[in-house]
Parts: structure tokens; sequence; C-alpha cells
């Protein structure tokens, strides 16, 4: 399952909560690029770099450190991936 900008979303409280019940070896994060910026850019055009905020808000509807967010969903697109 792979989360984008979207969770960052005032009105995203059911996808917040289908997240939060989602494995963590089974999580990725997208931008979604060049489409739904994450809060706090939400309007924006969407960038890589913007990812962080995703992962951020992620980390916090699991109730992790976003380090031990990144670390797992670095760890699953290797494995998907390589």
């Amino acid at each position: 399952f792979s989360a984008s900008g979207i969770i960052t979303f005032k009105n995203s409280s059911d996808l917040q909560e289908t997240f939060r019940s989602i494995p963590l070896d089974r999580l990725l994060i997208e931008t979604d690029s060049p489409y739904l910026a994450p809060v706090p850019n939400r309007g924006k055009k969407n960038e890589p770099s913007f990812v962080k905020y995703t992962a951020e808000k992620l980390a916090e509807i699991k109730n992790i450190s976003s380090k031990n967010l990144i670390d797992a969903t670095t760890a699953n697109f290797n494995k998907l991936f390589f």
C-alpha cells in the first residue's frame, strides 16, 4: 500500500484510519507528482521533495518516529524492486 499527500489533508480521516491499520512492512510512500501536494503545500505543484511531509504524517498516524517509518518504507521498497 502506498501513501500519497492525500493522507495529510484534513478531510482524509477515513484514509488515515485505514493506513493506521496497515502493517508497517506493507507500506510505501509516493509523491504522486505533479498532483496532490501534501499539506503545507496543498494547491501547489507537487514535487518529490514534498514526500517528507507525507512521511511525517504517516509516522504520526502509525505513532512511530519518522526515522523508523523511513527505514521501514525504504526496506519495503528494496524488497519490492530489488
